[in-house]
C-alpha cells in the first residue's frame, strides 16, 4: 500500500508548498529577517559586559543561518501578519542562542542562574507580564538592556495576532520545556547524566522514545514556539490544533537535535560538550531510530492544518544537516544513506537548495 507521505498527490502538494514558500520567503520574511538581525546585531555592539557582549556577537555571527532557515515557517503566517511574526521569530531565536551561550558557561550556581534566565521566555509569551530581574544569580548582568530588549520586541508583537488566547498557554510550557532541558543538558559535564535521564525518562515513555531523544526534543522545543506562533496569526487556529503542533513539532524537534548533535559529533567529541548522540549505542541503531524519528515526524505533520507545508518543514530539517558536508563520510553518511528514503522525493529539492545555500553563504 502507498503511504501518504509518498503519494503522488501527497508530493504534489508538498512540492506546491515548496513552491509557495519560496516565493514567500524571498520577496516578504528574508529581508525583514535580514533587517531585524542587523538590528539586534548593533543592540549586541553596545552590551557594556564584555563577556555577555562576546556571547550575543558571537552567536549572531555563527547562527545568523539556522534564523534565517527557521523563518520560514512564518511563510504559514497569513500576509497580514506576516511582518510581526517574523519580528516574533528572530526576536524569541536570538533570544534562545543568546542565553544557550549565556548559560553553558561553567560559574557558581549555573543551574538556579540559567532557570532565572531562561525565565524571559515566560514573560516574553504573556503579554501585559512585568519584566524580571533575569541576571538575579549570573556573576555578568549589565548587557545594557539586550534581553529587555528582546523580550519586549518579542511580546509586543506576538501581542497583536489574533489566536495569542488560544496558543500562548502551550507554548509557555513548552518554552519552560526547553530552558529546564538545556539547563539539566549543561549540567551534565559536572552534575552528571542521571539529573537529565531522570527528569526526562517519564515523559519519554509516555511519548514512545528514548530518554535522550525526547531530552533532545525538549531541548531544541523553540522550533515548537516558532510554529505555534505562526499559527497565532490564523485567527481560526483552535486549541485542538495548537495541541496537534505541539505533539508534532516535539518529534521534529527531537529530529533536529539528533542530526544536529551527528553533524557536531566530531568536534563535540574533542570537548567537554555533552552530546546527545552518544547515548546510541551503535552508529546503525543511530541511524534506525534517526529514520524512525524522521518518519514519525513526517506523520505527525501530515495531520496537522497545512500539512504540506508542515512536512515541507520536516524534510527542510534533515536537508539543513544533511546537506552539510560532514554527512558526506563516517557515521552521518550511515543516518543520512536511513534518513533520505524516509522523506523522498520532497528532501531532493530541499537538499540541492541548502547545498547551494551552502554553497553561496560558505556554511
Amino acid at each position: 500500500m502507498t503511504s501518504r507521505a509518498s503519494s503522488p498527490e501527497s508530493w504534489l502538494e508538498t512540492a506546491a508548498a515548496l513552491a509557495l514558500a519560496h516565493v514567500r520567503y524571498w520577496l516578504t520574511v528574508a529581508p525583514c529577517v535580514r533587517t531585524q538581525l542587523r538590528r539586534w546585531h548593533d543592540h549586541a555592539e553596545t552590551i557594556a559586559d564584555p563577556i555577555l557582549r562576546a556571547h550575543a556577537a558571537t552567536r549572531l555571527r555563527d547562527e545568523w543561518g539556522n534564523t534565517e532557515v527557521i523563518a520560514t515557517l512564518c511563510t504559514l503566517a497569513p500576509r497580514r501578519h506576516r511582518t510581526v511574526v517574523v519580528h516574533a521569530a528572530v526576536a524569541l531565536q536570538v533570544m534562545y542562542d543568546y542565553l544557550d551561550a549565556v548559560t553553558e558557561q561553567p560559574i557558581p550556581g549555573a543551574t538556579r542562574a540559567g532557570r532565572q534566565l531562561f525565565r524571559s521566555f515566560t514573560v516574553a509569551l504573556t503579554p501585559g507580564e512585568d519584566p524580571l530581574d533575569y541576571y538575579r544569580y549570573h556573576p555578568h548582568r549589565d548587557d545594557s538592556g539586550y534581553l529587555d530588549a528582546l523580550v519586549e520586541s518579542a511580546r509586543a508583537s506576538i501581542a497583536e495576532l489574533p489566536s495569542v488566547a488560544t496558543v500562548l498557554p502551550i507554548a509557555r510550557r513548552v518554552a519552560a520545556r526547553f530552558g529546564e532541558a538545556q539547563v539539566r543538558s549543561h549540567a551534565v559535564p559536572t552534575d552528571g547524566t542521571e539529573q537529565l535521564e531522570a527528569w526526562a525518562a517519564g515523559y519519554a515513555k509516555a511519548a514512545d522514545l528514548a530518554w535522550w531523544e525526547w531530552a533532545g526534543g525538549a531541548a531544541a522545543s523553540i522550533l515548537t514556539v516558532h510554529a505555534l506562533v505562526s499559527a497565532a496569526a490564523d485567527a481560526s487556529t483552535t486549541h485542538l490544533q495548537a495541541t496537534q503542533i505541539h505533539d508534532a513539532y516535539l518529534l521534529s524537534s527531537s529530529l533536529t537535535t539528533m542530526l544536529d548533535s551527528l553533524i557536531d559529533e566530531k568536534h563535540d567529541a574533542s570537548t567537554s560538550a555533552h552530546r546527545y548522540i552518544a547515548y546510541y549505542p551503535t552508529a546503525d541503531e543511530a541511524a534506525c531510530r534517526i529514520a524512525l524519528l524522521a518518519r514519525r515526524a513526517m506523520a505527525a505533520a501530515r495531520h496537522l492544518p497545512h500539512p504540506a507545508h508542515h512536512a515541507m518543514t520536516v524534510a527542510g530539517i534533515a536537508g539543513f544537516y544533511l546537506s552539510d558536508p560532514q554527512a558526506r563520510h563516517g557515521g552521518p553518511h550511515v543516518v543520512a544513506a536511513r534518513v533520505t528514503p524516509e522523506l523522498r522525493p520532497i528532501i531532493v529539492p530541499i537538499l540541492a537548495t541548502f547545498r547551494a545555500w551552502r554553497w553561496v553563504t560558505k556554511r
